[in-house]
């Protein structure tokens, strides 16, 4: 009997925890950024990157996620419509300096989608080859 005493009471401090730590993580998801290289290189890779977007995204309780590409910010990824228009228009070469933009916002992690060119610092590169 007394082995039931103390499953209870272990059952319940686990309920605590559990929930103490969903009403933390509900109240201030962590912020992500998440941009895309829409380099012309990199055309036939956009059906690999946003199937990697969309398993990402299958998986945000606890974040926010905010979606940009090299050339520029589309916004929260809850907002866009369709992940297409995420590789809408592509052009150019990218380089350290076109992700200069997004140095001031406030983000938990940044996550930059490339060929791993150039490895940028403070950013978690995910290479498509």
């Amino acid at each position: 009997m007394k082995w039931v005493k103390v499953f209870s009471v272990f059952v319940i401090l686990h309920l605590i925890a559990w929930a103490g730590s969903h009403w933390y993580k509900k109240d201030r998801p962590e912020q992500v950024l998440l941009v895309a290289d829409t380099s012309f290189a990199l055309k036939p890779e956009y059906p690999a990157m946003q199937r990697w977007i969309e398993d990402f995204a299958s998986d945000n309780r606890y974040r926010n996620i905010v979606v940009g590409t090299d050339k520029a910010i589309l916004g929260d990824l809850a907002d866009i419509r369709s992940f297409d228009s995420i590789f809408r228009v592509s052009f150019g070469r990218s380089n350290a300096d076109s992700l200069k933009q997004y140095e001031s916002m406030p983000v938990d992690e940044r996550i930059f989608l490339s060929d791993g060119e150039f490895e940028p610092a403070g950013w978690t590169l995910v290479r498509f080859p």
